[in-house]
């Protein structure tokens, strides 16, 4: 086996352990959201039959709208508080936080009062009925709760996000699992014990949302944390950058809106209020099935952005790999599952007689197109990290509006039973248009990247000095700049060699040295030793001591650097020094 490959081995395995570190959590945070948002929907089904899981379906539309402002601001501010952090920048990184803090909760206090005051206006466009009749009071009784608990929705996705992206998905998942268990817990008591209905169930939204947000402030009492609230005046170009980042994939929730908006108009004419709760039924299944997918999505989301700023391409492509890898083989089990039990999912719903039996063939029509959603879902969180935002808004227009809709209004020309093939042609259709365009490259970036693999060897130190001074020479760094580029190399590494290596034999520091436009050379090194910061060495004039002495290089490193920083991310030592 060539040094090449052995290094690329090992270069892997740095990668795939993070990916393994993130994507556990995050699974389990996304199967407590899937039971969360199912268990609404399966009370309200017990207690009220198909009525209640008709309005579940006509608030669905409401619910794209809040995804595309709450998760729009969460995933934005994550992506660019990812970067920033990625590169070092811990000022800009809390000042993206700050700014979008406060604008979730104006624009959430905003929607809790215009919600209140347009009710009959949104009753209407959602296609509730004549007011007054039993449909009608059901969703105002739902929409009046849902809006005035606005602020605390919005503060719960953005907390996850960011907390989670502070190297702090342990707790990001429990806030999120334990809030979505309450959400479970207090909808079973609400519904069934108090008989409180659909009030009920969003009552108990509600409730788990703000049971998750005091979990994650917990994350503001460790030490290490770097995330934190300081108020700043508004940067309106800093706050559009992220909102225009975050709305590249929750956008897709507006023309999914339309869409459901559209096929709930046609499925009651299709079948009424018994289409109308197989739409639902169908639509709770869909948060089961995908949620390894949002899983993989926001394991990788953080990863490519974090290495996307450290210009490390091959581990962005390994995770897009792992990505595709975990996706089709988890969805065919999945999808295989759901299929096999349609007629019991569709009896724990509360669906009876011809109801269920058409319940279980659309089930079975929608498991088909589990993977192609999947694989959509979980790549368009790789590109929003890697900054292709179009290919993003591309990928949920065709899949939420354009193809669904185009197919929804297709097959129901002939019958309700045709309408169910519309979610596997709108997937097929989708995936057929963007992997195409995806493939289109962008601008070609004029930064030059150099790579290493280090071991505890002195003489590879030797070998990496020499091939960074070749690299700095080939592209125009000057003689002092490339003596301080070797000097902060060597330094580091062989701080982190001589007080962090247990000499274990795999061990190793992953280098990166990237020669930006305006001629900064950034330096990017993560390393599998246990915890320790080199910039943290106790320093002095007191020769004596030995380790004021064996700091001396660092002091030279951090005297001479534009800027430099160190944390403990996913299991890793991660350092960047600009020179």
């Amino acid at each position: 086996m060539s040094d090449k490959t052995t290094d690329l081995i090992k270069s892997k395995s740095f990668t795939d352990s993070m990916f393994r570190r993130l994507f556990w959590p995050t699974l389990l945070s996304a199967l407590g959201l899937a039971l969360g948002d199912v268990a609404d929907a399966l009370f309200v089904g017990i207690r009220i039959g198909k009525t209640g899981l008709a309005v579940m379906s006509l608030v669905a539309p409401v619910y794209m709208i809040y995804n595309v402002l709450d998760i729009g601001i969460a995933v934005g501010a994550s992506v660019h508080y990812t970067r920033a952090i990625g590169k070092g920048k811990v000022k800009d990184g809390i000042k993206v936080f700050s700014q979008m803090l406060t604008v979730a909760v104006f624009i959430s206090v905003l929607i809790a009062v215009l919600g209140s005051l347009l009710m009959p206006f949104i009753l209407k466009v959602l296609g509730a009925g004549e007011e007054g009749t039993e449909l009608w009071n059901y969703t105002k009784d739902y929409l009046q709760i849902m809006f005035w608990g606005a602020p605390l929705t919005f503060v719960y996705f953005l907390l996850y996000y960011c907390v989670r992206c502070d190297d702090n998905e342990k707790l990001a998942s429990a806030g999120y699992l334990t809030g979505y268990l309450s959400d479970v817990a207090a909808s079973a008591i609400l519904i069934l014990v108090f008989k409180l209905d659909v009030r009920g169930a969003i009552i108990a939204t509600i409730l788990g949302k703000f049971i998750g947000i005091v979990i994650f402030s917990m994350h503001f009492t460790r030490k290490w944390a770097i995330l934190r609230f300081k108020f700043s005046k508004p940067d309106f170009k800093l706050i559009f950058s992220v909102i225009k980042t975050g709305m590249s994939s929750s956008f897709g929730y507006i023309g999914q809106f339309f869409a459901l908006l559209i096929v709930n108009n046609i499925l009651l004419r299709l079948g009424g209020e018994g289409a109308l709760a197989q739409m639902n039924v169908v639509q709770n299944v869909s948060y089961f099935a995908l949620a390894i997918y949002m899983a993989l999505g926001d394991t990788a989301q953080p990863l490519c952005g974090t290495f996307y700023a450290e210009h490390n391409k091959e581990a962005v492509k390994r995770v897009m790999f792992l990505t595709v890898g975990i996706g089709v083989i988890c969805g065919a089990l999945i999808s295989g599952v759901f299929a096999l039990l349609a007629p019991h999912v569709c009896a724990l719903f509360g669906l009876t007689g011809e109801t269920a039996v058409d319940g279980a063939f659309a089930i079975r029509l929608y498991c088909l197109s589990v993977i192609p959603a999947g694989l959509s879902v979980a790549w368009s969180s790789c590109f929003q990290a890697i900054n292709r935002e179009k290919v993003v808004f591309l990928i949920n227009q065709l899949r939420n509006f354009v193809c669904f809709t185009v197919f929804a209004a297709l097959f129901s020309a002939f019958g309700l039973k045709w309408f169910w093939f519309a979610f596997l042609a709108a997937e097929l259709g989708a995936l057929a248009i963007w992997i195409p365009v995806c493939r289109i490259k962008k601008r070609k970036e004029t930064d030059v990247v150099f790579s290493y693999l280090l071991d505890a060897n002195s003489s590879d130190i030797a070998d990496l000095i020499s091939k960074a001074e070749g690299f700095c020479e080939e592209n125009g760094a000057n003689p002092r700049q490339i003596y301080f580029i070797t000097l902060c190399v060597e330094e580091v590494c062989q701080a982190i060699i001589d007080n962090a290596f247990r000499k274990k034999g795999d061990e190793y520091i992953q280098i990166t040295l990237c020669m930006e436009d305006d001629g900064t050379a950034v330096f990017h090194l993560r390393d599998n030793a246990v915890d320790f910061n080199p910039f943290a060495m106790k320093t002095g004039r007191d020769y004596e001591d030995e380790e004021s002495l064996a700091s001396l290089g660092i002091q030279m490193v951090k005297a001479k650097s534009k800027r430099f920083f160190y944390r403990r991310y996913a299991g890793f030592n991660t350092m960047t020094v600009e020179v």
